[in-house]
């Protein structure tokens, strides 16, 4: 299989790279850094020149597709930077990337933080308005104004809802014309967007609004590795009875919160 994986120098998907690689698989990682095609999904002039180099490379096609690449807004990143790169960025490269997905019956799969389980629902939490605003620079300005009044923290969240809710709007009509679409949506896991988790002061608050079974006597994260394998599964031929799934790789913990919601 021929992949293409976004934000593949670090973290999860780092982990996955390495996954598909040893399996055999060609794999094009996209990165602002380190990538074997380096450029920021944040801008659309990066987003276009990732577009055009995997149709210049992959003129016949691609296999899958796993859209990675987020932030979470620490400092230096702007609540507008983190809708341009999670939801706005991820969304332009999937759709830029669609006919070469097409061309092979190909799969995409879209890291999709599991906060949509368990994020807060504010009057802040745009997800509406992204998915169905396609004017990013809008849209960026009122990011703004949200930041001055001390709401940025919610626009990791608001991207994720939005990202999700895309990808169920999108895969149906998608897998009609033969490409699958679905989400993965990892819990708290110990990687790089956010730097020091696990000796920070956010781990408590992590582990309290994140309660994941599988390693509440560890008292630690998930490991990146353990999405990793998920990922590199959903774009295996494998896995395409899955179509616009949500699959919660949480330690649990949507189940625990939400014992009755199965989306």
């Amino acid at each position: 299989m021929i992949v293409a994986v976004t934000g593949g120098s670090n973290g999860i998907g780092k982990c996955t790279v390495g996954i598909l690689k040893a399996r055999g698989h060609e794999v094009i990682n996209i990165d602002r850094c380190s990538g074997d095609i380096c450029a920021d999904i944040g801008t659309p002039e990066g987003r276009k020149s990732i577009i055009r180099e995997i149709h210049e490379r992959y003129p016949e096609g691609i296999d899958g597709l796993i859209s990675n690449a987020a932030i979470a807004g620490i400092p230096g990143q702007t609540a507008a930077d983190v809708l341009s790169v999670n939801y706005y960025g991820a969304v332009s490269i999937i759709e830029g990337l669609f006919d070469l997905l097409q061309k092979r019956n190909g799969t995409c799969a879209v890291t999709c933080s599991a906060s949509i389980s368990y994020g807060p629902r504010t009057k802040y939490v745009i997800d509406d308005l992204l998915v169905n605003c396609e004017d990013e620079e809008r849209i960026r300005e009122f990011a703004a104004q949200l930041e001055q009044e001390g709401h940025a923290q919610l626009m990791y969240v608001t991207s994720k809802f939005a990202l999700a809710k895309w990808v169920r709007r999108k895969s149906a009509s998608w897998a009609a014309r033969g490409v699958i679409i679905n989400a993965v949506a990892p819990g708290g896991v110990d990687t790089t967007i956010i730097p020091n988790m696990k000796t920070g002061p956010l781990f408590d608050v992590v582990t309290m609004a994140q309660p994941m079974p599988t390693v509440y006597y560890d008292r630690d994260l998930m490991r990146p590795e353990t999405i990793a394998r998920t990922l590199a599964f959903m774009v295996t031929p494998e896995a395409r009875g899955n179509c616009g799934a949500i699959v919660y790789c949480d330690g649990g913990s949507c189940a625990l919160i939400h014992p009755d919601v199965y989306v």
